[in-house]
């Protein structure tokens, strides 16, 4: 027996203990300490066995301390991490991010010596904004984003990478995995990652379509579990951001009659009717229409519902999603009409399938469809909102019984948004590709090959029904006192059937095509990575001479030696459909490098420093999006028109302009020096500085060549400009028990100046754009206003004070300008090149903070150094002409007598050329700070739910672009316009995880 119980023992002590030993249980979580599932691990040099982390990030698995533990979630992250003991947790941060360059060729910022910016899905999903880039505002160093259209079924901002680089115009590549595709198609819940490529490094791999900046958009696969399902359904409520308030009929009466004054006319309003407005009285002989009220409701309302099926099997990975979206719009009164409306209104149904299968044991077959059916519809004369800014409240009533009024001046504007038709536009979309990945180990251990194909189709069919409607034209009846005493209408024009058109207004056949060979070498410590990509792109758009071409030929290497150096380059020959025959292609080098002297050996002693990275690149990028076809041959046409026989004219023939010659691409030499750091576990770092020099600019050569030459004169590839500017971005996360929160923020600042430019002579250096920005204004320079000191008894100006040749008369209250040439009077000699309209500096900054199951997430982003342009009739510039309306921010501001140190000019009704023209006075700084973003959930406790299939519930309420500190005040400083105002939301949403 004691034998027996000796020999149990000695089992036990020799293999169960040290099998025991052998166990070790990690942690997995993102870099906020939030834990990750389905993460797999593997234990380097048993890539059989794979490990999977559950619901709360936890994995056991047979490793000891030092065995290397390669960690990825499909699709979304990967690195490799040593074991330190038994016990450990791992942040996954944010240079494990898995990164698509294009071409299918994946990275981190950890792998990586280049320029590159990331962002996952789950930094994504706490904003709500109907398009996916409105969600990256401050979030990725080097991505700009401003306010572009307003329009609820494209929200698409303008977006820059690292500024401007050229002064004809901003081309920045949108990529949907790895094809270039409309942003406008997507929605936040089927992207996988967001990629920025900012370097030659990541840029020259798309050749002549790469110099403006890159941003690829990576959609969902399944990931490494059975079957999930996810549900959401989001309610909202959008509210105009700023309508500038414009003066009620009293006040406009006064201000037209103080205009009047000031002018030396009769004034329109007797003080009798002005009591009248002032009291209420007589709205049926004095109008009052506030039309902002009458054309604008309070609210837009807006549905979106998601359903998410995703997993894996033994052999195959399947990801689908749907989405229904709905927006009813902000305009008023659109149901006037017995058989339909006006309203705004967007609907759109959406499916997506990404599916991804082993045919064979070396072979994977990845097929994406995409397909959505889009219907929006608008008033038939647009979006345009002016009336309600130009129209007086006292102009004329809405109606008058059922029929429209409207006066000589002005027309009705809410007739002309209710009773002029509508449009609707039918969008359908049908996006699909297919790849194949061949394992190619069995003819050299590390080869592989891949094609793909991909397809994509999207047409715009617009429906139109439009009419015209009769009106009553409103005449006030002046008494002799001036009084109004009757108001007579008379009728004009005829309600008309609604007429139907339909036309194609869009349609964009788009082929995209690549195959690669890849080799993957590792030698010992050296790991190299070697790739061969032909691809070829074909597109054909709406219209004659409008399909293009390119056909990249490239190879790409990566070294990797120890984790320590690596080392990347990039060669492609790049094919534009657009240049020459002969002469179609352009070489686009790059290289960089890093050090992570973090892995040196001699690092260890720097116990709070866990990584430092440095990295260098360099190359040459283009981009010919400003070239046309056939520039470098002379087509003649029709010339002049003259009498041969008779008294019919005949056309006769005349040259064309002269044949561009050296036509090029613009180029661009991109450098770039960063650095990546991380302290303390919970602190990071990004720094990067880039140098950037733009050739070949296309200009036309007539502006530098004299009209002598007596025919038009080619287009030349000389212009050149310079952009340079650093990025800093700084990360903190932490956790004190139960409360947990992380603070990220970025600082951009990016400027340009031109170098070389065809232009007309000036005769001053201040009237040249050399050296100066591409953004920057161009404009006289404002110095005052004339004040009653300044003019002789008689009326003129006192001598020695500057004129102005575009008017002659002038008087107090009236726009004083430099003269910068001393020549002692203002024109157009006193032009000069202003500030810059783009911002220079562009910041953000994300909070997230969680306890428990409640969290809150806010983002606010801003921009510094920035100028914008208040050029607006009636807002600003009001009355002149006698055909415009006066806001209060302006009658705040002008100048009287008793008001000297006024900002605006005085009234006027009649037309001035010197007070109403571009100049500094109608600048504005356009800094601002913003609320992009706010959330509140909270994960309602799973063990609620433990007799129903739910595993996750969270309820949220949000809020996008809630608040504005500017310096404006009266408008969004990003949305200086009389189109659809821009809105802030409000939103209440739940999602749903089975």
């Amino acid at each position: 027996m004691k034998k027996n119980i000796l020999f149990i023992l000695f089992i036990f002590i020799t293999q169960v203990l040290p099998a025991q030993d052998n166990k070790s249980r990690i942690r997995v979580t993102d870099k906020n300490d939030r834990p990750l599932s389905h993460v797999v691990v593997k234990i380097e040099g048993n890539q059989l066995e794979s490990f999977v982390t559950d619901a709360d990030g936890y994995v056991d698995l047979p490793a000891v301390k030092g065995d290397k533990l390669l960690l990825s979630r499909f699709n979304q992250s990967q690195t490799t991490v040593e074991l330190t003991d038994h016990e450990a947790t791992i942040r996954l941060q944010d240079n494990y991010l898995l990164l698509d360059l294009g071409y299918d060729i994946k990275t981190t910022n950890e792998e990586s010596a280049a320029a590159i910016g990331g962002i996952s899905s789950e930094e994504l999903e706490s904003s709500h904004s109907r398009n996916v880039l409105k969600q990256l505002y401050g979030r990725i160093p080097g991505l700009l984003l401003y306010q572009g259209d307003t329009s609820p079924w494209n929200l698409t901002p303008d977006f820059y990478v690292r500024g401007r680089g050229s002064f004809s115009g901003n081309h920045t590549l949108i990529l949907v995995d790895g094809v270039e595709r409309d942003v406008t198609l997507l929605n936040s819940n089927e992207i996988e990652s967001v990629v920025v490529m900012k370097d030659a490094a990541s840029l020259s791999l798309h050749g002549n379509r790469g110099a403006d900046g890159i941003i690829n958009f990576i959609t969902k696969r399944g990931g490494d579990h059975g079957m999930q399902i996810k549900t959401g359904y989001r309610a909202s409520i959008d509210q105009a951001f700023r309508i500038p308030d414009m003066a009620n009929a009293y006040v406009y009466s006064s201000a037209l009659n103080e205009a009047l004054r000031n002018d030396n006319l009769p004034q329109r309003y007797s003080e009798n009717d002005l009591i009248s407005m002032y009291n209420g009285e007589k709205k049926n002989l004095l109008p009052d229409v506030d039309w902002q009220a009458e054309m604008l409701r309070k609210n837009a309302y807006s549905n979106v519902a998601d359903l998410e099926l995703n997993g894996s099997t033994q052999r195959s990975r399947y990801y689908v999603y749907t989405n229904y979206t709905s927006h009813y719009g902000l305009l008023n009164n659109t149901d006037l009409n017995k058989d339909y409306s006006t309203q705004v209104t967007q609907h759109s149904l959406k499916v997506r399938s990404n599916l991804e299968t082993y045919i064979t044991p070396t072979t994977v077959a990845r097929m994406n469809v995409m397909g959505r059916l889009m219907q929006y519809q608008q008033p038939a004369t647009g979006l345009w909102l002016d009336g309600i800014y130009n129209v007086p409240s006292a102009a004329f009533p809405v109606r008058n019984g059922n029929e429209w009024v409207q006066n000589q001046m002005f027309a009705n504007p809410l007739a002309n948004k209710t009773a002029r038709g509508y449009n609707v536009v039918l969008q359908r979309s049908l996006l699909g590709d297919i790849t194949i990945d061949q394992n190619l180990d069995m003819l050299l251990p590390g080869l592989s090959a891949q094609i793909r194909l991909a397809y994509d189709n999207s047409a715009d069919i617009t429906d139109s029904k439009s009419k015209e409607y009769a009106y009553l034209q409103f005449l006030p009846v002046r008494g002799a006192a001036g009084n109004v005493e009757e108001n007579t209408f008379t009728r004009y024009g005829n309600d008309t059937e609604l007429f139907f058109s339909s036309w194609l207004s869009n349609q964009v056949m788009r082929t995209t095509f690549w195959s690669k060979i890849a080799y993957n070498k590792n030698i010992g410590k050296h790991q190299f990575e070697v790739s061969g990509i032909y691809g070829q792109i074909y597109a054909r758009y709406a219209g004659a001479n409008n399909s293009y071409m390119y056909r990249d030929y490239l190879a790409h290497l990566n070294y990797n030696y120890d984790n320590r150096y690596l080392l990347q380059g990039v060669l492609n020959i790049s094919g534009s459909g657009k240049l020459p025959k002969n002469d179609k292609y352009r070489i686009y080098p790059a290289l960089s490098a890093a050090w992570v002297l973090s892995n040196e050996d001699f690092f260890g002693s720097w116990s709070n420093l866990d990584y430092l990275k440095l990295r260098v690149s360099s190359g040459v990028t283009g981009m010919d999006r400003n070239l046309s076809y056939d520039m470098d041959k002379q087509f003649n046409g029709v010339g002049l028109s003259y009498i041969f026989v008779g008294n019919k004219m005949q056309n006769g023939l005349g040259e064309g302009a002269l044949g561009s010659y050296l036509i090029e691409p613009e180029k661009e030499l991109k450098n770039n020096i960063g650095l990546d750091m991380r302290l303390f576990k919970n602190l990071t770092i990004g720094l990067d500085a880039f140098y950037n020099h733009r050739k070949n600019i296309r200009e036309a050569s007539s502006s530098s060549i004299s009209n002598v030459i007596g025919i038009g004169m080619t287009d030349i590839s000389t212009g050149e400009v310079k952009n340079m500017g650093a990025e800093v971005s700084v990360g903190w996360s932490g956790k004190v028990n139960h409360f947990s929160y992380a603070v990220n923020s970025q600082v951009a600042f990016q400027k340009n100046e031109i170098v070389s430019i065809s232009e007309e002579y000036v005769p001053y250096g201040y009237m040249s754009r050399k050296g100066k920005s591409v953004n920057a204004l161009y404009g006289l320079i404002y110095d005052g206003l004339y004040q009653e000191s300044d003019f002789q008894e008689g009326g003129m100006l006192k001598e020695g004070l500057v004129s102005s040749a575009f008017m002659q008369n002038l008087q107090p209250g009236d726009v004083k300008y430099k003269d910068l040439n001393d020549d002692g009077i203002i024109n157009e000699y006193d032009y000069s090149y202003l500030t810059n309209s783009l911002p220079e500096i562009y910041f953000g900054t994300n909070i997230q903070m969680a306890y428990k199951e409640w969290s809150l997430f806010m983002n606010f982003q801003g921009v510094g150094k920035s100028t914008i342009t208040t050029e607006l009739e009636s807002i600003y510039w009001p009355l002149y002409g006698n055909n415009k309306n006066v806001s209060v921010h302006y009658l705040r501001n002008r100048w009287t007598s008793d008001t000297p140190d006024a900002k605006y000019p005085r009234l006027t009704t009649l037309p001035n050329e010197n007070n109403f023209r571009s100049s500094t006075l109608w600048t504005e700084k356009g800094d601002f700070l913003k609320l992009r973003d706010m959330e509140l959930s909270y994960n309602i406790p799973a063990r609620l739910f433990s007799n129903v299939a739910i595993s996750e519930c969270r309820v949220y309420i949000s809020g996008t672009d809630l608040f504005s500190l500017d310096y404006l005040g009266i408008m969004d400083p990003e949305h200086i316009s009389m189109y659809y105002p821009t809105t802030r939301s409000f939103s209440l949403g739940v999602n749903l995880v089975f």
